[in-house]
């Protein structure tokens, strides 16, 4: 069985960040939000990396006209829950949603936004 190159350089950056098994290794587009248990430093805090975050900054910028300091990078599954710390698995919120007291803020607003957003 051949292995194309982005195929190969997927399952290396996965590799990496701690995510031994992609579910789908056979194309560059496509690439797996969930990882099992993520990898943690000595006192049990998450490793991030700040590389994957930027590179998704870059790939996906907020439009002109946006207030940087208003949004957040957010993981879709969340690294305590399994999620993998890659670009797939990232995206934009708004800061009042990702810093809601209320547990339910990202659902509703992922679901339909039912929250207004504020530039």
């Amino acid at each position: 069985m051949l292995i194309s190159r982005p195929s190969i350089l997927i399952i290396f950056s996965l590799m990496l960040i701690g995510c031994d098994t992609p579910a789908h290794a056979d194309n560059h587009l496509t690439e797996t939000r969930y990882c099992g248990e993520p990898k943690r430093t000595a006192s049990g805090k998450i490793l991030r990396s700040k590389a994957v975050r930027l590179a998704f900054e870059r790939m996906y910028p907020l439009p002109p006209g946006y207030d940087r300091s208003k949004w957040q990078v957010d993981h879709v599954i969340p690294l305590a829950s399994g999620g993998c710390d890659s670009v797939s698995n990232m995206q934009w919120l708004p800061e009042s949603i990702k810093t809601c007291s209320d547990d339910s803020c990202k659902d509703r607003w992922e679901r339909g936004g039912i929250y207004p957003i504020k530039r």
